[in-house]
């Protein structure tokens, strides 16, 4: 027997000290990639839909606050900025990269909203110890892309009928049996039969009904948990995110130390306390309390999970501030009209693009850009639309120098035919080129960004609409840059325009571009040159050149 009880003592102190030692070295695992990955992109793979969840928490506020200026799918699709996102993104946690993502579509317009975000931005890039104690929380805590979070405290239109009176009287029926054992033994024999199996019935046929749900109750409980911990390293630099930490968490207090299991099997407490769960209906009491607190605490658990956010994306970027190395922090005036400024870019560079070659250029007004293909049109408008909103939400510019009025942005880019909605492509660009005059606004300039402006029509109907709406777009509270091929709107507009192209050099056959942008308007046509260099024949470059040639000096077409 006494060998037994050794044999028993030594299994349990053996499974406690791999318990540690586990726990130990994951801890140092999250400590040593804290210290390694500073200041490093995170290669991180992202599966087919993990970007819906990331999204999850802009879609909610977007559903509730419509009113605001948000960058819209077009923009948003033409940028790749899932890609910029994908790039700044080091968070560690569900809060902290839905935050982020949140973070770069909605651009602020108010001097003190983005110079406290750079406060704590740089609070984090200089204050290593503290920045460290809390990344190590949020690492614990983790990320859940399985599921959705701000759903639960965001749609308080779902509410529904609460079960948590039935399943405690349920749960208090077992109790009563054994209260009936010192009066009716047999008697308390069948209400605690009945009762086992009926609670047992309730507890699985409920279950299955709503498991879904629980790994994001979990995740939920988790995130309060954790925002406890950071609570508990007072900060000084976090205070007032401190004290909505504090009551929100007081408001929760009830539910904090709620337990879920995912599956139906045993928990870590032991196959005992699993029955005992089930028979007394401790999971749906639960759920039935966590449920009915995310609709009456809805603002307390939001509150919490923004805090968490908040402080989580703020390191993020931090963490790319010092990866990037060449950045600035912009110099943003609030204007009502676009006549109140001049934006100064200086060395512009790409944040997607490796030793992407810097741009600079001074705007007061429109632009037309033009340009061979490949030169370098469509990357500077992308180059200087990305900038803007990282000014507006990250403050932080990929330049020496940034200075321009706060803006709504549009693009019109990279278009593609709807054939879900049978539309061409000429039909989803003039919808693209309408929403931005829609979106112009007399309070603040817009700035948009065309590329090829009406590209899927004919020339004659391509250039005379696409000077008037371009004309009326400038006319307007708004600055638009524009790349087009059609020299003829530089000349159509030039009272309303100031005209830039980038330029190549075909020696020896080769071409060469040096992605500069330059003043004026493009003053050489390539693009029949390059069908030589390409290996088209000589028959077809000459005829070609020989129409061009005759249409420039004529103004007719020749036929054959």
């Amino acid at each position: 027997m006494t060998a037994i009880i050794v044999y028993i003592l030594l299994i349990i102190v053996v499974s406690i000290l791999f318990s540690a030692y586990s726990n130990f070295k994951a801890d140092n695992e999250i400590k040593d990639r804290i210290e390694n990955d500073w200041g490093r992109e995170k290669s991180e793979k992202y599966n087919d839909g993990d970007m819906k969840t990331v999204a999850e928490y802009f879609n909610n506020k977007r559903k509730r606050e419509n009113d605001s200026f948000f960058i819209d799918e077009i923009t948003w699709n033409d940028l790749s900025m899932d890609d910029v996102f994908k790039s700044i993104n080091t968070t560690e946690s569900s809060p902290g990269e839905q935050y982020l993502y949140n973070m770069l579509r909605e651009p602020l317009y108010n001097d003190q909203e983005l110079g406290n975000r750079d406060r704590l931005i740089k609070f984090f890039q200089y204050n290593q110890v503290e920045r460290k104690k809390i990344q190590y929380i949020l690492a614990r805590l983790g990320k859940d892309r399985n599921c959705f979070i701000s759903d639960y405290f965001y749609k308080k239109e779902d509410r529904r009928k609460s079960k948590l009176g039935y399943y405690r009287m349920m749960a208090g029926t077992p109790i009563l049996g054994i209260v009936l054992l010192f009066f009716n033994p047999y008697m308390a024999l069948i209400v605690i039969l009945i009762s086992f199996g009926v609670n047992i019935y309730e507890y699985y046929s409920e279950k299955k009904k709503i498991v879904h749900k629980f790994e994001a109750f979990m995740y939920i409980l988790r995130i309060a948990k954790y925002a406890g911990m950071i609570l508990k390293e007072q900060v000084e630099e976090l205070q007032c995110y401190n004290e909505k930490l504090r009551d929100a968490l007081k408001g929760i207090r009830s539910i904090k130390n709620a337990a879920f299991t995912q599956g139906g099997g045993a928990t870590d407490s032991g196959v005992l306390t699993e029955y005992l769960g089930m028979f007394f209906l401790v999971e749906l009491i639960n759920y039935e309390k966590m449920s009915d607190m995310l609709v009456e605490k809805s603002s307390e658990f939001e509150t919490i999970f923004e805090v968490v956010g908040i402080i989580d994306s703020c390191i993020s970027i931090a963490s790319y501030r010092d990866r990037i190395h060449s950045y600035v922090t912009p110099e943003l005036k609030r204007c009502s009209k676009k006549q109140e400024q001049v934006s100064i870019f200086k060395e512009l560079r790409h944040p997607l693009i490796e030793n992407s070659i810097p741009n600079s250029i001074e705007i007061d007004n429109s632009i037309l850009i033009t340009g061979s293909n490949a030169s370098g049109k469509s990357t500077f408008l992308k180059t200087v639309a990305i900038n803007i909103i990282l000014a507006q939400t990250i403050y932080t510019c990929l330049a020496s120098e940034f200075k321009c009025c706060y803006f709504r942005i549009y693009t019109s880019m990279a278009l593609k035919d709807d054939i879900f909605n049978n539309e061409s492509y000429y039909i989803v660009e003039t919808k693209s080129l309408k929403r931005i005059i829609d979106g112009v606004d007399d309070s603040i300039p817009t700035i948009c960004f065309v590329d090829e402006i009406l590209r899927g029509t004919n020339t004659v109907e391509r250039i005379a609409a696409s000077s008037q709406v371009l004309k009326y777009l400038t006319l307007s509270n708004c600055i638009c840059v524009a790349a087009t091929h059609d020299i003829e709107l530089t000349y159509i507009l030039e009272k309303y325009f100031s005209n830039y192209h980038f330029q190549e050099e075909i020696v020896d056959n080769n071409i060469s571009f040096d992605y500069k942008i330059h003043g004026g308007r493009a003053q050489t046509q390539n693009a029949i040159k390059l069908l030589g260099i390409l290996g088209y024949s000589d028959e077809i470059v000459g005829k070609a050149q020989e129409k061009a040639s005759s249409f420039l000096k004529d103004g007719v077409w020749q036929i054959e």
